[in-house]
């Protein structure tokens, strides 16, 4: 192997690294942002007779091939029959007799920038190398 080959073996093997690196920043910052959204959420839910809301919030990975996030939702129905889902839309956006509480808003809005967190993460990854 001369100089130049092991020069090149050594640039793709950093940048394999570096690819790792990337892929583990997204996701810590992705992890860490679900569960603030989580307890956004949990925090601003209006506290009922039952507590059955509360309890319906499901936090779900998604790590499938290209995917890798958390799908946040509201699953089952309260003894009525009404979806908790539903329950859920309307305390947070509210209707004629009822006032908005913004829960689901609020914890959507804190995820803006998300993407720039993770680059942030990645680069302090990087300062390492």
């Amino acid at each position: 192997m001369d100089g130049v080959t092991k020069e090149l073996a050594g640039y793709f093997q950093k940048l394999e690294e570096l690819g790792g690196m990337a892929k583990d920043a997204i996701k810590e910052q992705v992890d860490i942002e679900a569960s603030q959204a989580e307890s956004t959420i949990q925090g601003g839910i209006p506290l009922g007779d039952t507590g059955g809301l509360e309890r319906s919030l499901r936090k779900t990975k998604i790590d499938t091939g290209n995917k890798y996030g958390y799908r946040l939702e509201f699953e089952g129905e309260n003894e009525k029959g009404v979806p908790y889902a539903k329950i859920a839309n309307i305390l947070n956006s509210g209707s004629s007799t009822i006032k908005p509480r913004r829960f689901v808003t609020k914890a959507v809005k804190k995820l803006k920038g998300l993407d720039d967190r993770a680059a942030q993460r990645f680069e302090d990854k990087t300062k390492k190398l």
